[in-house]
């Protein structure tokens, strides 16, 4: 698949995350797309938008992350 064809509107997978300041924390998934498995185990993966925020879904970035913070994302 060519890294154009991928987008945050057919995204395969959700990315767990959180943000805590303090004692506060605000937990949320990004969707993304799974890259490839590196030799380590992580999942090399294309993810989508900046942090919680709205109308940041053109944003792409390339993150190493451990299975557990990934789920499939429910077809719609």
């Amino acid at each position: 698949m060519i890294m154009d064809d991928l987008t945050y509107d057919n995204a395969t997978h959700l990315l767990k995350c959180a943000h805590a300041i303090g004692l506060n924390r605000y937990n949320y998934t990004m969707h993304c797309h799974i890259l490839g498995i590196t030799k380590s185990h992580m999942y090399k993966i294309l993810v989508f938008g900046d942090r919680y925020w709205k109308y940041k879904e053109h944003v792409k970035k390339v993150r190493y992350v451990p299975k557990w913070r990934l789920t499939s994302r429910p077809k719609i």
